[in-house]
């Protein structure tokens, strides 16, 4: 049979010359300076230390799960997130191997990842033979590797641990088609250039949203190992956030396919869906870090750490960061007040379509404005809303709204809350949400079933420029109203 093939091989290419313009992401890297501000508090903090002990699990389980290298059901990975890496927590049934061999294997990475900061805690610079280490200790259980002969049968080979491939290999897909790699002969060259690439990067400054996604995609690329190529390309992607004081790349089993499809885009030369996978998590797990109980700013301390020089520092900080967001809070009105004007807009195109359809059919967009006394509104679906999504939404910071309100046959509503995110100061956001108003026996309306329209909230810090949150924001409401309105569609 003929093949078709979808990658010839060819030397890794750098980032584009525009890299600044097309990649950056200013919603993730604005995001990350309120998140330095905080964290080093937070860094001292048990409760804290013990979210980034479950997160550092998580990566280490997650990366094996993706790979196929073991199966794990769902609750006994959570199990081993809370509990630990202990192979008598796992029973036969929820995994396909000897539990004490998945337990191994995780451990392993577990030791990957814990090398990682202590590779950056020593301020030392990426080579080759601290990749080939990496390799040594994520593959130190894994003794073979599946692959396939000449003749396409599907074989078990023993597993090389840290050295380079010494023939070439390709992908198959089912199609087919098929990806080559780089020759064995030219991975050693190629391995270089990519060293000395991303040292060029640092020296530049490559945000390390763009940088991780480069080195994760021209990694594999090369694809220098036999087997456990995916679990080092993380492993470099990871580096880079940790070197940044970011958070481990932890890419799970419900995010592959979304990974993949990043992969493939960037196989096609274009890198901006890598970029965006890589911040999109990096988001997630920074709102997951804001958003831990209160306990973490207000935990029992010793009485050295309430001495009266601490909490001057601490007022000083106050009273620098007051008028940035103070500024933050005027931009969140500026995007409450411009969705507010063009869901009024849908609103009256909307009734237009339907008015004649029902004699009480109509359209109308309505607000709560910050400190008015609707802006308390809608609270329950509001944490509804932000719970689905992962975080703590900080009505007390910041509190207002917009909503479109269809009345046909149901009441349905399309709502857009901006809010605080986290427990600190600084980071603001905004929700989408659709849900239907169901009257109960007693006359009371209660929202049911509310379903975020998107699956992050939109983001801005009192670090970024009004005009260019408002520009990001256009495009982000018409695309959740929209989505809504489809929705809504559905149940005409």
């Amino acid at each position: 049979m003929n093949q078709r093939h979808i990658h010839n091989w060819s030397p890794i290419d750098d980032l584009p010359d525009d890299w600044r313009t097309s990649l950056a992401d200013p919603q993730t890297e604005s995001l990350v300076v309120a998140w330095l501000e905080q964290a080093e508090e937070l860094r001292q903090k048990d409760l804290y230390k013990k979210f980034l002990t479950k997160l550092q699990r998580q990566w280490a389980i997650e990366t094996g799960v993706i790979e196929n290298l073991y199966r794990l059901s769902e609750g006994t990975t959570l199990t081993l997130i809370e509990k630990g890496l202990d192979a008598s927590l796992i029973s036969h049934e929820e995994t396909d191997q000897d539990p004490n061999e998945v337990v191994a294997k995780i451990t392993d990475q577990h030791h990957a990842i814990m090398g990682l900061y202590q590779f950056v805690g020593g301020e030392r610079s990426l080579g080759t033979s601290y990749i080939k280490e990496l390799h040594q200790v994520l593959t130190a259980h894994q003794d073979t590797y599946i692959a396939r002969d000449t003749l396409g049968n599907t074989v078990e080979r023993e597993l090389p641990k840290g050295q380079w491939k010494k023939f070439n290999n390709h992908v198959e897909h089912p199609d087919g088609t098929r990806f080559e790699y780089c020759p064995y002969e030219h991975i050693a060259h190629e391995m270089d250039n990519l060293v000395a690439m991303h040292e060029e990067h640092n020296r530049i400054g490559v945000p390390p949203e763009v940088e991780a996604a480069w080195l994760h995609h021209r990694f594999i690329l090369v694809h220098p190992f036999v087997d456990g190529n995916g679990r080092v390309a993380r492993c470099l992607a990871t580096l880079v956030l940790l070197k940044a004081f970011w958070l481990p790349l932890v890419v799970t089993r419900h995010d592959r396919a979304d990974y993949i499809d990043a992969l493939r885009n960037a196989d096609n030369g274009d890198l901006s869906h890598l970029v965006q996978f890589v911040s999109k998590l990096q988001r997630k797990a920074i709102r997951e870090a804001l958003s831990l109980t209160e306990e973490v700013i207000h935990e029992a301390s010793a009485l050295d750490s309430i001495l009266s020089a601490v909490k001057q520092k601490y007022d000083k900080r106050r009273a620098e960061q007051t008028e940035k967001m103070e500024q933050a809070k005027a931009t969140a009105d500026s995007l409450q007040l411009l969705a507010h004007k063009r869901l009024d807009e849908i609103a009256t195109a909307v009734s237009q379509t339907i008015q004649d359809e029902g004699r009480d059919f109509l359209a109308y967009a309505t607000e709560g404005k910050r400190n008015s006394d609707k802006a308390t509104f809608n609270y329950i679906q509001i944490i509804n809303c932000a719970k689905q999504l992962g975080y703590f939404a900080n009505l007390p910071y910041f509190q207002a709204w917009s909503a479109l309100v269809i009345q046909t046959d149901y009441r349905t509503e399309i709502l857009f809350s901006i809010h605080g995110i986290g427990h600190g100061a600084g980071v603001l956001g905004c929700s989408p949400m659709i849900y239907q108003k169901q009257q109960t026996e007693s006359g009371e309306n209660i929202a049911a079933d509310v379903t975020p329209l998107a699956d992050e909230p939109f983001e801005f810090t009192f670090t970024e420029d009004p005009a260019n949150v408002q520009q990001r924001f256009r495009k982000w409401l018409d695309d959740c109203t929209f989505a809504g309105l489809e929705r809504w569609k559905a149940t005409v």
